[in-house]
């Protein structure tokens, strides 16, 4: 393989989840912000990582994992790294009374903390005595581990098997009982950390809450609560706005968030983020590579792509990739042309598709996806257009809007969603007119870029009078957001029985009690062409002969993906982790 062949796939390696153990330091950037969040999630009590995708959630949860291995024989502290990615698959399969999502968790915790024992040597040794042999009555620890391993992904598997009865079989019942008793696995823990002298176990959960559907998220909420105590430390990754946490968690007296949101307009802000993310390129790139002198030679066309991310890292890395593309069709090197270009392409393959798709993912929503995009497009950018093009003194530019609290609820969850795909930023709670407060939101500035919002052709110059303060402001009762409102009155899912309208996410009927009959999720999306994966359009035709649809890669191995041409360990790990993300969202 060649130096650039090399250097493209650690480009393309945009998700964590592409990149092995030994790689998180090496590509890990850390500035003021990142490292903050680090040292936050090494300590204590129960967080959340607050953000969309693609922000550096999980990338900066293996960090600190990394650290924490590393200083381990210093501080006693065990990091625990727990991904729940293809939960999706387990969507409403009960084992008798039981959820099968719980037992899967279950499973996959005890899993994880036997891994990171074996890991760091902790029951290697022959005079150590598994902690785990007393529970599944097996002796040596790498059989445990296969064990423990066979059981997670026989659960996993109960939702393709034909015949679910003979996995649950194989499964067992004392199995299923040890791994739903959250009681017996707390004593497994604590048993554990006097064992072996530790200070504290911190369980760093992610994916758990990506997943769209609601019973889920609140059966991990229980869990994530009742573990968590004394020297039992939780974090989890979540996305804003629209994660359902159950009646018994509240997220904020239960776990302090941490606001994932990088992007600052100020002058600071932006040499901060500048310096970020050059440093992540050159990480990937070597100094000495022709490429990465081609990047840098255009400094100001860097720090565009930069930009245009909104503090995203993956975003960064499509559109750099994607403007990399566009030079070489051009061929004219890399370019602002090639930059707006790449930008378009991102807007209309990566970032609006996503959006439209959470429509297939939350179905209960699927309406807010759809009016909450019209509403974006066709009302408030627009607005915030004209608002732009009109400034003539200070030559301020924004790419924020405001409403006022008194919204409609449910245009508000349209707005919300916007936030969960990346297309909005909700910037928190501010004073506005007639002192009141509203909220304010800033949108994706590749968007705005595609939508010609800005005053000035000049991407840089455009950037540079951004403007916190120099906010479109919205009533409320605002007359435009009628229409919108009536929109999602009248696609509003009805009752089969009454024909009474259904509130999102509804269980039974508000009129008639009713229960309303569920939409499977997980079906549709395995359907789904392998198109809609985020991946290069040539990898796409590499493997769409032989797997033409998300649940073909799903259900493939990777040595199976490894079989075609120029398919080799980093791309069918992209591959792969494309199509598990894809079902997990």
């Amino acid at each position: 393989m060649s130096e650039n062949s090399q250097v493209l796939e650690l480009l393309q390696a945009a998700r964590c989840e592409d990149l092995v153990y030994t790689q998180i330091p090496q590509l890990t950037v850390l500035g003021d912000f990142e490292r903050k969040v680090v040292d936050t999630v090494k300590g204590g009590g129960a967080h959340l990582l607050e953000g969309s995708r693609g922000v550096g959630k999980s990338m900066l949860l293996r960090q600190a994992e990394f650290e924490m291995d590393r200083d381990f024989t210093i501080h006693r502290k065990l990091a625990v790294y727990v991904t729940f990615q293809t939960s999706t698959l387990l969507e409403g399969i009960k084992v008798g009374e039981r959820d099968a999502f719980q037992s899967w968790v279950g499973a996959k915790i005890l899993e994880k903390l036997h891994e990171k024992l074996l890991f760091l040597d902790l029951i290697s040794h022959q005079s150590v005595i598994d902690p785990y042999e007393a529970m599944f009555g097996i002796k040596s620890p790498k059989e445990t581990k296969i064990y423990l391993q066979e059981k997670a992904h026989q659960l996993q598997n109960l939702a393709m098997a034909v015949n679910k009865e003979e996995i649950i079989a194989k499964i067992g019942n004392d199995f299923f009982d040890k791994v739903n008793d959250l009681g017996y696995v707390m004593e497994t823990l604590k048993e554990i950390i006097a064992k072996f002298d530790l200070q504290k176990i911190v369980f760093l959960f992610d994916e758990a809450a990506h997943t769209f559907i609601p019973r889920q998220q609140e059966i991990f909420f229980e869990i994530f609560k009742r573990i968590h105590g004394g020297s039992i430390a939780v974090k989890a990754a979540v996305y804003p706005s629209i994660t359902s946490y159950g009646k018994n968690f509240e997220p904020e007296q239960d776990a302090i968030a941490i606001p994932m949101d990088r992007f600052d307009h100020t002058i600071e802000g932006r040499q901060a983020i500048r310096e970020n993310f050059r440093d992540m390129l050159k990480k990937r790139i070597d100094s000495d590579n022709s490429l990465c002198k081609k990047i840098f030679s255009k400094g100001q066309t860097l720090d565009i792509c930069i930009y245009l991310s909104t503090g995203n890292p993956r975003a960064f890395l499509h559109i750099l990739n994607r403007t990399l593309e566009k030079a070489q069709q051009l061929k004219e090197g890399f370019s602002e042309r090639a930059v707006r270009l790449a930008v378009q392409d991102f807007i209309d393959k990566e970032l609006i598709p996503y959006h439209q798709n959470l429509s297939k993912r939350i179905p209960k929503f699927s309406h807010h996806v759809g009016v909450g995009m019209d509403l974006l497009r066709s009302y408030i950018i627009p607005e915030l257009r004209s608002k732009n093009h009109r400034q003539k003194q200070n030559n301020y530019q924004s790419a924020f809007f405001t409403v006022r609290r008194d919204m409609s609820p449910n245009l508000k969850l349209a707005l919300n969603i916007l936030c969960y795909s990346g297309v909005l930023t909700n910037k928190g709670t501010i004073a506005v007119s007639d002192k009141k407060t509203g909220f304010r939101y800033m949108v994706h500035l590749a968007l705005l870029v595609t939508e010609k919002a800005f005053l000035m052709p000049d991407l840089a110059e455009a950037i540079k009078v951004l403007s916190i303060r120099y906010s479109k402001e919205f009533a409320g009762d605002d007359p435009q957001f009628e229409s919108y409102l009536r929109a999602l009155k009248e696609a509003s899912d009805q009752c089969a029985n009454c024909s009474a309208d259904l509130p999102p996410n509804a269980k039974f009927c508000p009129e008639c009690g009713q229960k309303v009959q569920a939409t499977s999720i997980i079906s549709g999306l395995l359907e789904e062409s392998i198109d809609a994966l985020s991946i290069s359009g040539k990898l796409k035709d590499r493997i769409r002969q032989q797997f033409p649809k998300i649940g073909d890669i799903v259900q493939a191995k990777r040595t199976q993906l490894m079989g075609i041409r120029l398919i080799g360990e980093v791309r069918s790990r992209i591959i792969k982790n494309a199509a598990d993300e894809f079902i997990s969202g």
